[in-house]
């Protein structure tokens, strides 16, 4: 077969990452069988991969000692969990050690006078995908292969969205919202071989088909991208306070904050444009646009990168932040009722695997603040 060496690095790139589709992990297989040469590129590819997830900053949390105590101790009272709802024991490690915290499903203090009861989530729940006609298509119960009226198919596994489009619909470009929800990460390949990666409470607007002289695309929340190169069709991404234009790239982009846009670039170059200014990124690089102050470039920080692990790190921040973060990761919304405690500094890591109670007494543990429920609403004080 004809190779195209594009094409094939494209593929390259989702089976070192987990998401290539069966078809495509043959056509590479075949590929690989006709020129043996590629596999000194794949096994490159795969140890820059693999080196890069054990980076310190990434693979790490601050201190190896720290992170042994605190696993020991989750180890510990599991084996002491008799049944979901407990009072956990005192975690005996100093305020200053770096906290581990994980996440499954809330599960929630029980005071006297105070309401245990699950909190009433602030965001849809549900893994969703709406067409342009309107159809919503609930992703958390249809798995595998999704037949839709235009004949366009779906395949939804492992937290990964693909789709084959019928030949009724290659020549439309109608736009379809993609709904993350909190607690969640996924994966999208789009038509172009573009892989996007989406955040936690993460929607994303996408044509099945490009069709014009663009690739164009809306996020609102956070979305890592790997742009399939296409040099005749510059691939545009949309948020509320401005646009990154690319040809074939790797980059963040975070527009959680109302106002603020933060772009951080991986690999190749991009521009962001603003409604007053044009400014282009050099790998290792970040620029963070605020509606009100302008734009500002400065480093990447890797850091930003760890929700693609699943994990979020808190790096010596005011615990007011925390209720920008834990609605998106948690569903629930919170309120600091202490401002003392509020404009307290901590560090951390929230990880997807484990109690919203881990972070609770974590917190506890750090600042002395306490929580409870109330209303739906988690109270910090």
């Amino acid at each position: 077969m004809e190779l195209d060496r594009d094409h094939i690095h494209q593929l390259m790139n989702e089976k070192v990452m987990g998401v290539i589709s069966e078809t495509d992990e043959q056509h590479l297989q075949n590929a690989l069988k006709e020129y043996p040469e590629l596999q000194a590129e794949l096994d490159k590819l795969e140890l820059e991969y693999t080196s890069w997830l054990d980076q310190p900053a990434i693979k790490q949390i601050n201190s190896e000692a720290a992170f042994a105590l605190i696993e020991d101790e989750l180890i510990r009272r599991k084996q002491l969990r008799k049944k979901r709802w407990i009072t956990y024991s005192a975690l005996s490690v100093a305020a200053t050690v770096v906290l581990l915290i994980f996440f499954v499903y809330p599960l929630f203090i029980n005071q006297s006078g105070r309401s245990s009861s699950v909190p009433k989530l602030t965001f849809n729940r549900t893994l969703q995908l709406q067409l342009s006609n309107g159809e919503i298509i609930d992703l958390s119960t249809k798995q595998n292969s999704i037949t839709l009226n235009s004949g366009t198919q779906l395949n939804n596994t492992n937290k990964a969205l693909t789709y084959t489009i019928n030949g009724n619909t290659a020549s439309e470009e109608q736009v379809n919202n993609l709904w993350i929800p909190p607690g969640m990460d996924y994966h999208i390949k789009l038509s172009d071989g573009t892989l996007v990666f989406l955040n936690s409470a993460t929607s994303l607007k996408f044509p099945f088909n490009f069709t014009g002289n663009t690739r164009e695309i809306t996020v609102d929340g956070e979305a890592y991208l790997q742009v399939a190169k296409d040099p005749n069709r510059p691939f545009i991404l949309h948020t509320r306070n401005g646009s990154v234009h690319v040809l074939g790239t790797t980059f963040n982009v975070n527009t959680y904050d109302s106002g603020t846009v933060r772009v951080s670039l991986v690999d190749g170059a991009v521009s962001f444009e603003s409604a007053d200014k044009k400014t282009i990124l050099r790998p290792g690089q970040a620029i963070t646009y605020i509606e009100t102050e302008g734009a500002t470039v400065s480093a990447l920080n890797e850091n930003e990168l760890l929700w693609i692990r699943g994990r979020y790190k808190l790096d010596n921040i005011p615990m007011k932040e925390i209720t920008k973060v834990l609605p998106r990761w948690y569903g629930v919304q919170v309120v600091i009722d202490n401002q003392e405690i509020a404009e307290k500094r901590f560090t951390g890591t929230i990880l997807k695997s484990e109690p919203i109670q881990e972070f609770l007494d974590a917190i506890k543990l750090t600042t002395g603040a306490e929580s409870y429920y109330k209303n739906g609403v988690l109270h910090i004080h």
